[in-house]
This record gives structure tokens, C-alpha cells and sequence, in this order.
């Protein structure tokens, strides 16, 4: 099943402001305002909660409809955003966001799925289906009809548990932008890159029209000519029995494949009365090696095998093509002039969905008409996203740090050298200029180690103990540093360098 993210906006009466987001919620008031639930009974028992300054769709399986009132007119620029966590992944269904068109009966608090809307966006999967979608309905002015035109050669969407921000730019100049955490990855126009398109074809096949009775569409028939040739056997089988084969040796004609268990004893409890004369189960025959029973000879293709005959084909000669009705001018063409510019008000923004999944986290709503705008209030959320990631690192390091301590303390060597390599990488990480210095002290640290652990043992002079020799470490060390190694080979081997960049990437909203 699919469910969809939409931003729902109310009627129209004045036209937005450009040069600044004509709608923006990020719901850091811990508020679910501006978005109110829809009292519709397709959405009855919806629970949405407001964590982590974002709204959750707490249960999976459930319809949700949540509306903003919003006024505005795109005049030829739209720009719609939002970022959208799927905190248990997304199995089934879509994250949209609607922009519901301004009209009269247009109700944040009573709308419901078959509410229409200018603009649906956003990711969707499901079994052979994994797109972003960017769908604009349009009205034709002519049949008065409304038509959905749904991107072609659309992104993939991002299913993963990360929050990812998606942005939909529609131009003046009829060009349209996709972008997801900020990268460009898609680039098209209202008037080439949309199914159907938005401008109708000027011809259309004519109703009235209809194939002639006397219409001939067969390219080939049999050959009439044709006659079937006198030895042609259509009885003969496809298989015969080979006649070279013959019976094994050891072969018993005369043995049963199966016998019963020798082994077999009648159970003590046994009721003959209620359970039946008994009789031992069977087992395959010991002596049937090779084989018992009735031999047959195996079958092989038959030779002499031709099937059922038929004519061949040739071509017709009364053929006359494949027919197809006649075209006539489209009585609903029209040619869309300037299409963004013509977009229909908008009047709010709303998450109108269906999800088998549950935790579907959706934060920092914009729309407006200058893409700018939308990137400054975006900022919000990339700087969020960092300071996560600062503070996930940090404990890491914690982790880290607590792990070697307890290898110092269990004489790894491999910890010590591991404490010296992460001190440096942390140095030149923070401070640049120092990384020389540290490395320096790191290596004379290590050459100590190396040295301390590498002392020769003395002994009492005239002693019946063997010359003092350097010795390798005692056998009991070497389980515990082979351990030590085994659990670092086996951990997270990020290091403060790594971890520093993995700046450049988004954080993911909720990984712990």
C-alpha cells in the first residue's frame, strides 16, 4: 500500500510575498501548530506526537490527515521543501508532500485524500516502484477536465533511516529542479519532462471509426497448395523403448522394492481392536541394489517421430496492413501558456498518508517562491544535523578512550601503540600545526614502550638459573594482547580523523 506526505494549504485572497518563505514550520515550540488534525473518519484514531522538534506518525498501518492553512499564488516560481526521516525504514509507501489548491470548500480540519491538489512531491517505494515523485494536475480549459502528468526518468528515492531533505523548484521559465540534501539530481521542464504532457496531442484517433468487415490483417495464411506428404506418419510416438538396452545383471524380477522393517516391534499398547491389525512399517529392499521388479526398457526419441502436419505459411496476398482508426483534430487541444505562471492557488499544506510503517518523522517545512530562501531555512537543519553528529563523535571517542584504558591495564602492547597512534590523529585533527611535534613524542613514547618491555632479567650470581637473556613477553600476556588486537580488528575503526571526515556527510536524525 501507498501513503503519502502532503502539504495541504488553505484558500486564497491575496497573493504571497516574494522574497521570503510564504510558509515555514520547523516545530521546535514542541507544537504541533500550524498543522491541525483533519476530523475526517478516514483518519479516525490517528496518534502524532511532536519529538526531536519534528511531527511523528506514531503507528504503522494507519491513515493520517494533518492541514495547514497557507495563502499562496506560485505567479510563476514555486519552491517546496521539507526533510523527511523513516526511522524503521519504508516498506511499502510514499512520503509526499501535497500542495492542495485554493478553492471555496477547501478545510484543513475536514479534508480528506480525494482533496485535489496542485502539486504532489516526494519519495515513494513499493515492490517494482522507487522514484521521487513531482506530479502536477492540471485543468483542461477546453473538456474542463483535471489530469495528473507524473515525472518521467524521475530519482530514486532515499529509503534509508537517515533524514534527507527534498526540494522541488519550479522556474519562470517553466524549468523545473530537484534537488535532495541539497544536490542537484534532477533537471527538466513542465513542458518536456512530464507524462502525459501538459499540452495535448493535436490529433486524436476518431471515435466514429471503425475496421471494415472486409478488412484483411492476417500476414500469412496457410498454403492451400500444400498437401501432406504420403509418409508422413502422424501416429508414430514421440518415444520408443530402446531396443539396444538390456536388463542389468543382478536384476531380481522377482524382489519387492520395499519390505518390512526387520527392526520393527509391535508397540506394547497396541489395540487391535482400536488401532487396527499392526503391521511393521517398510523399508527400502537391501537386495535392490541394482534394481527389482518387472524391467522395462528405458525410452529414447523416437526417429521416426514427425507430429501432427501442417501447411506451411506464406505470405497473404490480400493483406492489407494493420488498421488503425483515422486521426482527427483533437477537439480538446489547447497550448499551455506559460504553465508556471499559471499554477492554481494554493491553500495549505498537509500530510495526508496511508503507511505501513510507523515513526515516519517529517520536519522543517518551506514554501515560498525564491529558492534561496528555502536553502537559508535549511541551514537550520544542516547545523542540526552537524552539532549530532559532533556530539555522537565525541561519545565514540569516549567509548574508544574507556576501551584502551582497559587494555593499558591489561598490558597490551597493541593498546599502547593504538593510545600514542589516536593522541597524534586527534592533535593533527584539532590543531595542524602541532601534528609534527605529536608525532615526534608519539614515536619516542613508542620506543620507550618497545625498550620497557624488553628489559633482561637478572640473576643471582652462581644461581643454577640460566644466563640472563631478552625474553619474550610472559606466555599469559601473549593470549591477552593477541585478545586486545583481535577486539580492534573487530571494532569500529574510525578514528578522530576519520570521524572528522565524515563531517562532509548528513547526519543521520536517529542511528542510536
Amino acid at each position: 500500500m501507498r501513503w503519502a506526505l502532503g502539504l495541504v494549504l488553505a484558500t486564497t485572497t491575496a497573493p504571497s510575498v516574494v522574497g521570503e518563505l510564504s510558509f515555514s514550520a520547523d516545530f521546535e515550540s514542541g507544537s504541533l501548530s500550524p498543522f491541525v488534525r483533519s476530523s475526517n473518519p478516514r483518519y479516525e484514531g490517528q496518534e502524532v506526537e511532536v519529538v526531536d522538534g519534528g511531527v511523528k506518525l506514531v503507528q504503522a498501518n494507519k491513515h493520517y490527515g494533518l492541514g495547514a492553512p497557507v495563502e499562496f499564488k506560485p505567479d510563476g516560481s514555486l519552491v517546496v521543501q521539507y526533510d523527511v526521516t523513516l526511522t524503521t525504514g519504508l516498506s511499502c509507501g510514499g512520503a509526499y508532500l501535497k500542495l492542495l489548491e485554493a478553492t471555496p470548500s477547501l478545510s484543513v480540519e475536514t479534508f480528506d485524500d480525494k482533496t485535489p491538489f496542485v502539486l504532489m512531491f516526494g519519495p515513494d517505494k513499493c515492490g517494482t516502484t522507487d522514484k521521487v515523485h513531482f506530479i502536477v494536475r492540471q485543468k483542461n480549459p477546453v473538456s474542463g477536465e483535471w489530469v495528473e502528468h507524473h515525472l518521467k526518468g524521475g530519482p530514486k528515492a532515499k529509503v534509508d533511516k537517515r533524514a534527507h531533505m527534498y526540494t522541488a523548484i519550479v522556474k519562470p521559465d517553466d524549468s523545473i529542479e530537484i534537488l535532495i540534501d541539497g544536490e542537484s539530481v534532477f533537471v527538466g521542464s513542465l513542458t518536456s519532462s512530464l507524462d502525459p504532457p501538459l499540452q495535448p496531442p493535436a490529433d486524436v484517433d476518431d471515435p466514429e471509426d471503425s475496421k471494415p468487415a472486409d478488412w484483411v490483417d492476417a500476414a500469412k495464411i496457410d498454403d492451400p497448395d500444400a498437401v501432406k506428404p504420403d509418409d508422413w506418419d502422424e501416429d508414430a510416438p514421440r518415444k520408443i523403448p530402446d531396443a539396444d538396452a538390456s536388463k542389468p545383471s543382478g536384476w531380481l524380477d522377482d524382489e519387492p522394492l520395499e519390505i518390512p522393517d526387520p527392526e520393527a516391534r509391535r508397540p506394547p499398547d497396541w489395540d487391535d481392536e482400536e488401532d487396527g491389525e499392526w503391521e511393521a512399517p517398510t523399508v527400502p529392499n537391501p537386495k535392490c541394489d541394482v534394481g527389482c521388479g518387472e524391467w522395462e526398457r528405458p525410452l529414447v526419441d523416437n526417429p521416426a517421430y514427425k507430429g501432427k502436419w501442417k501447411p506451411p505459411k506464406i505470405d497473404n496476398p490480400a493483406y492489407k496492413g494493420k488498421w488503425a482508426p483515422r486521426k482527427i483534430p483533437n477537439p480538446h487541444f489547447f497550448e499551455p501558456k506559460e504553465p508556471a505562471k499559471n499554477l492554481p492557488p494554493i491553500g495549505a499544506v498537509a500530510v495526508e498518508i496511508w503507511t505501513t510503517n510507523s515513526g515516519i518523522l517529517y520536519d522543517n517545512i518551506a514554501l515560498g517562491h525564491d529558492p534561496k530562501d528555502a536553502s537559508d531555512f535549511a541551514k537550520s537543519f544542516y547545523d542540526k544535523k552537524a552539532a549530532e553528529e559532533e556530539a555522537k563523535k565525541k561519545k565514540k571517542q569516549e567509548r574508544d578512550a574507556k576501551k584502551l584504558e582497559k587494555k593499558l591495564e591489561k598490558g597490551a602492547l597493541s593498546a599502547k601503540v593504538q593510545v600514542a597512534v589516536n593522541d597524534a590523529l586527534k592533535l593533527a585533527n584539532e590543531q595542524p600545526l602541532a601534528a609534527l611535534a605529536t608525532a615526534i613524542a608519539a614515536l619516542l613514547a613508542l620506543a620507550a614502550l618497545c625498550l620497557g618491555g624488553s628489559k633482561k632479567k637478572t640473576t643471582t650470581p652462581g644461581a643454577s638459573e640460566p644466563a640472563a637473556t631478552s625474553e619474550p613477553p610472559a606466555p599469559a600476556a601473549a593470549p591477552a594482547a593477541a585478545a586486545a588486537e583481535k577486539e580492534e580488528e573487530e571494532e569500529d575503526t574510525s578514528t578522530p580523523a576519520a570521524a572528522a571526515a565524515d563531517d562532509d556527510n548528513k547526519p543521520p536524525r536517529d542511528e542510536d
